[in-house]
């Protein structure tokens, strides 16, 4: 019994830590996380299949604007399965730190090809 709690108490010492050295690194994704999704405004054709399949309307078009709410996003990809034309990518962008809530959402201006 006393040797399980010196055990216990020495196990992190005698163990790397499990934390890496962001934010001075980049952090270290595995290859299927979704990050961010962002808009190529030169393949968008406005035809919102990505504002019906946002399962929380994080996405929204205003126009030629498109509007992304990154604090609603819940990172499904739901969105981009749905552009017909693959104008929607998931970036591995994960940080999210604003001052200001309203400083979340981005906006593009689509354009269609000629």
């Amino acid at each position: 019994m006393p040797f399980d709690v010196f055990d216990r108490l020495l196990r992190p010492l005698r163990n790397r830590p499990v934390t890496s050295g962001y934010p001075e690194a980049p952090p270290d994704l595995p290859p299927a996380a979704r990050g961010l999704p962002e808009l190529d405004v030169v393949r968008c054709d406005g035809s919102a299949a990505c504002v019906d399949a946002c399962p929380t309307g994080a996405i929204w078009l205003s126009g030629r604007v498109w509007s992304l709410d990154a604090g609603a996003c819940i990172f499904c990809g739901a969105c981009a399965r749905a552009c017909p034309r693959d104008a929607i990518r998931l970036e591995p962008q994960i940080e999210l730190a604003a001052e200001d809530r309203a400083d979340l959402v981005i906006r593009r201006e689509w354009r269609v090809e000629p």
